[in-house]
């Protein structure tokens, strides 16, 4: 997750180093050029929210475990603590999702 963060962060400093200074119209201009670069931002894009969604099934898969340990004696305690852990998880997850296409992501940062 790291090494795919800074990946992308080098992507994203190169784009910008290159492209610091010109105008708008060299910009869009420079955007059909660079189709290598709209490639592997929208891979980096995808991978990184792929790896969300798995840290999240994770999280939400030990939580369940952390509730039925922790309530072993006590079915309703366990549904409860399940119900509340998977509404939690869902907000957050909601919260911190990519909301827009990969494609959409590197446009804005005029990598495609």
């Amino acid at each position: 997750m790291k090494s795919i963060s800074i990946a992308l962060v080098v992507v994203v400093v190169t784009a910008i180093c290159q492209t610091k200074g010109m105008k708008l119209s060299a910009l869009m201009a420079r955007t059909n050029q660079q189709e290598d670069f709209c490639e592997i931002c929208q891979m980096f894009v995808s991978t990184i929210a792929k790896a969300i969604d798995k840290i999240f099934d994770w999280l939400g898969e030990e939580i369940e475990v952390l509730c039925a340990d922790s309530f072993a004696g006590n079915s309703t305690a366990v549904d409860l603590c399940k119900t509340k852990v998977d509404a939690m998880v869902t907000e957050i997850r909601e919260f911190v999702g990519i909301l827009e296409s990969p494609e959409m992501i590197c446009q804005k940062i005029y990598l495609c």
